[in-house]
């Protein structure tokens, strides 16, 4: 079993905290990052198992949940660019001057 501060605890405890003044640019771009390094640490598991035949199986659930862990961070990322641009739309809906007939 891994200490309180091991691996485990790690994964279960990550966290994205986007910087308040980003947009959503900047957070989608961290998305595409972030998604990103769920598909190389597949691909770098997948060459485990082809030149090894196997992997250690106590590693492989941490391993799974760290992929877990970047793929939700990337949606969490996306989400909250869809959210800033969502707000963007109402300030700018808010600045357009009313014309009443």
């Amino acid at each position: 079993m891994n200490s309180v501060l091991g691996e485990a605890w790690i994964v279960r405890h990550a966290a994205y905290y986007s910087d308040p003044e980003a947009g959503p640019d900047a957070l989608l771009n961290d998305a595409t990052e972030w998604l990103q390094y769920a598909y190389c640490s597949i691909q770098v598991l997948a060459e485990l198992v082809h030149e090894r035949g196997s992997v250690d199986a106590q590693r492989v659930p941490v391993m799974l949940e760290g992929i877990g862990v970047f793929i939700d961070m990337g949606m969490r990322c996306a989400a909250l660019a869809h959210l800033r641009m969502q707000w963007e739309q109402v300030r700018e809906d808010e600045e357009l001057p009313v014309v009443v007939p």
